[in-house]
């Protein structure tokens, strides 16, 4: 036995040598020269990259095409990968590169038509848009062309080679992520669902309140045409998952003051983007100086465009309106002929058209090619047909029309933006700027602060969040709020504006904008900030960024309280915990975690013997509207408490006895009995994972060598983090799976205008996304703490950071 083991030891060493080897020609040799001096073709003049001390490029460039091409460059050189993976997501091409088990997800990317979309937005570009888009992929070209034995070591796990980069790569990039903000669709397959299935006195308690919405006439089917959708729900999360997207609060927070409210003078802008978290993260920092001007800020790898930014003059920063841009069509099929379906009906006669084809040949690893076709109605791509079980569909038809299938012209916008010298010019870009729907939150050194709406909202008729009539043309889109209607706000009185994705205008706008809102616990934290003080500063804009209180949390507190005292003996310690407790989710609290685990037996409780456990589990995928609900039914002690399952009727203080019960139950379990071990930094933990590999890693079946790769050398954490959904400080968790955060704030930033040459920000990672990079996850531990670095805009301050100089400079082709 002695033997073997010795055997089985040296086997292991040997291994394990010839793995570090490998590891070390793996890792090391695609570190990037920072000091080099490379010749590039494609250049007219040449170009200078300062690198400072967190690897956040500065680009000087003599022109906007050189400029474009040089950032390509840099973006590839850090993430390359990242931008694969986006790519085989915008064209629906892993099962070309991974296998046959990634078909199902390459249908239904397909089927909304990402690249589609983007060919038609092509062409309608202008020239000088298309030479930087062209610039731009000509520079993450040369790069892997450069390059081809220093490429990430994805490619080697993936076994495939880099995907030439083009023009409409960038253009379905922002369509892409237009998708991932988009969250109306799944609450209103579900809502759809659930009206269907529910008595009415039910379904209007977990309904939204709104008077756009009129009374649902509840379906006696029990075989409904929003069942056939709901799987649709699981592969977009897979999607998610392995585009490092999860979540469901992805919005943002962004604030400004004036000058008048400001103790610097001059207005103070901040915002944080609230998107699912993974290594590396979404956005890549970068400044640009091109004759003179300056810009700098948050792109996206892929994108020549800056999203988030500040120039010599202006700083911008965005959240998401929450806008209900999508809605789901039930088609009539012509019975006599199943290539048609009916347009409408109004006339006394059906009249009908044929379902427009567009075929196309999906490649599949080590298989066979398969012929993919998608049916399209005047309404948009037949959703239906992504059913894994076609059989359950038979002959019904549900269609989606969505704002993103509308050609607009956001890069054209967003460069417009980038480079504006007033808000009049900003203005005039921003209103190009259709999807996803925006608020934007601006301010200028001449002391304009505003909030602007930029979107396609669309007009509707009727019911706005079920299933509509395909045959009935009163229920099509009439047209789109014009952007002189949209809301917005300038200069008020009050010298301050901010958004956490509540509604952007009152109760007497016009127009259906959408019922998906936050709820509004990080907005009037925020209020209660910029309210409570005269002046803001700096210190006070990151106090407020890493703030962890949370008013929802108070308002659950507040509700249960005064059952729980009822039974003070069985309680007794959790009563104290939640008196004394100020509402934040600091990692040292106790109360944070009986809340929260309390939140979510209580949400099974009252809704699972109702809804099914399927059902169940897709309603509480967008936290949000568990969140919301249960907060209502605590306020209006409603009838879903009972538990239709049993004989007796349960009440609504039964059931929070009950589920505070279970949570004592399940901390003691998890955590031991003492309460100072269920702090929320034991159940509250952050892991950042790479796009692909580390959603694969989880799998039961991966390889062992797989997951020692990912969990040793990719992954970074976990991590005790403080934060919560309903704070300004997000840290969402799934409840499907909790409490470990996936979504928050994918970066921090200050913008100072009494400073404008520099601006405070922090990334959740690094700039770069190769693990032995120094620029693989510097900035989590600052990110974590609540601290920020300087982004400077001015060649004059480089002398106060370390920095390395990279020339690229025009020359022969070899």
């Amino acid at each position: 036995m002695k033997k073997v083991l010795g055997m089985l030891l040296g086997l292991f060493l040997f291994i394990t040598g010839i793995v570090a080897i490998g590891m070390y020609w793996t890792f090391y040799q695609p570190l990037p020269d920072y000091n080099a001096t490379l010749v590039q073709p494609e250049l007219r003049k040449p170009v200078t990259i300062h690198w400072d001390s967190y690897g956040v490029p500065h680009i000087y460039a003599q022109n906007k095409v050189d400029l474009y091409y040089s950032l390509g460059y840099a973006h590839a050189q850090d993430r390359l990968w990242q931008m694969t993976v986006s790519q085989m997501a915008a064209e629906g091409r892993f099962a070309e590169f991974l296998g046959k088990d990634m078909l199902s997800l390459d249908i239904m990317l397909r089927t909304i038509g990402f690249r589609r979309i983007a060919e038609k937005i092509e062409a309608t570009l202008s020239d000088t848009t298309m030479r930087y888009l062209e610039a731009y992929s000509a520079g993450v070209n040369t790069y892997s062309r450069q390059h081809p034995n220093s490429l990430p070591i994805q490619f080697s796990l993936a076994d495939m080679k880099p995907i030439p980069w083009t023009p409409t790569h960038s253009i379905a990039l922002a369509r892409l992520m237009a998708w991932d903000l988009n969250l109306a669709w799944k609450s209103e397959l579900i809502y759809a669902y659930l009206s269907e299935q529910l008595p009415r006195e039910k379904y209007l308690q977990i309904r939204p309140n709104n008077r756009f919405l009129p009374d649902p006439v509840p379906s006696d089917t029990a075989d409904t045409l929003t069942a056939a959708l709901l799987p649709m729900l699981q592969t977009d999360e897979q999607l998610r998952k392995i585009t490092g997207s999860r979540g469901s609060h992805q919005g943002s927070n962004a604030w400004a003051v004036s000058g008048e409210k400001s103790s610097t003078g001059a207005p103070l802008l901040a915002g944080d983007p609230h998107l699912g978290l993974s290594v590396p993260g979404k956005w890549y920092e970068v400044h640009l100086n091109v004759e003179g001007q300056n810009l700098s800020g948050a792109s996206i790898p892929g994108a020549p465009m800056l999203v988030l930014g500040q120039n010599d003059h202006l700083a911008w920063s965005m959240t998401n309106i929450m806008l209900d841009d999508t809605d789901f069509f039930a088609e009539a099929v012509n019975p006599q002929n199943e290539r048609q379906f009916v347009l409408d009906t109004l006339a006394g006669e059906p009249l009908y058209e044929n379902f427009s084809l567009q075929r196309e040949v999906i490649s599949i690893k080590n298989r066979d090619d398969t012929v993919f076709t998608r049916r399209l109605t005047n309404h948009g791509p037949v959703i239906s047909d992504i059913h894994p079980d076609q059989e359950l569909t038979e002959e019904r038809v549900i269609t989606m029309k969505w704002t993103g299938h509308e050609v607009s012209r956001e890069i054209e916008a967003l460069l417009a933006m980038n480079w504006a010298q007033s808000f009049d010019e900003f203005q005039e870009g921003a209103r190009n700027f259709k999807v996803p729907g925006q608020n934007v939150i601006y301010a200028d050194r001449e002391g304009t602060i505003a909030q602007l709406s930029l979107a396609n909202v669309p007009v509707r008729s009727g019911n706005p969040i079920t299933l509509r009539e395909g045959w009935d043309p009163s229920r099509d889109w009439q047209e789109y709020v014009a952007y002189e209607e949209l809301p917005s706000v300038i200069n008020p009185d009050r010298n301050w504006i901010a958004n956490a994705n509540n509604p952007p205008a009152g109760d007497d706008y016009p127009y259906y904008l959408s019922v998906y809102w936050e709820p509004d616990a990080r907005y009037e934290r925020i209020r209660q900030y910029l309210t409570e003080f005269d002046q803001l500063s700096l210190e006070n804009f990151r106090q407020m960024q890493y703030d962890s209180h949370s008013l929802y949390a108070r308002d659950i507190t507040r509700s249960i309280l005064p059952v729980l005292k009822q039974h003070k003996e069985q309680f007794e310690t959790v009563i104290s915990y939640l008196e004394n407790w100020d509402y934040s989710y600091d990692a040292s609290e106790t109360a944070a975690s009986i809340i929260d685990v309390f939140l979510i037996h209580l949400a099974e409780n009252t809704l699972k013997d109702d809804f099914s456990e399927s059902v169940y589990q897709k309603f509480i995928r967008f936290s949000a509207l568990p969140e919301r609900t249960m907060l209502r039914l605590l306020r209006d002690n409603g009838s879903l408490f009972d538990d239709v399952s049993t004989t007796k009727r349960e009440t609504r203080a039964q059931v929070i006895t009950q589920s505070m019960e279970e949570t004592i139950s399940f901390l003691r379990e998890r955590f031991g009995a003492e309460p100072f071990e269920w702090r929320w930094e034991q159940l509250h933990t952050l892991t950042l994972r790479p796009p692909l590999f580390g959603e694969a890693a989880q799998s039961p079946t991966a390889p062992t060598s797989l997951k020692l790769i990912v969990r040793n050398l990719l992954n970074l954490g976990p991590y005790p983090v403080k934060g919560h959904g309903m704070s300004i400080n997000n840290g969402e968790y799934s409840w499907n799976d909790p409490y470990e955060m996936i979504l928050g704030p994918s970066l921090r930033r200050i913008i100072d205008f009494s400073q404008t040459n520099y601006s405070l920000s922090v990334l959740p990672t690094g700039q770069s996304g190769n693990p032995f990079s120094t620029y693989y996850g510097d900035q989590t531990e600052d990110w974590l703490n609540g601290q920020y670095k300087f982004l400077y805009q001015d060649s004059t301050l480089f002398n106060e950071t370390q920095y390395n100089t990279m020339r690229l400079v025009p020359g022969r082709k070899k």
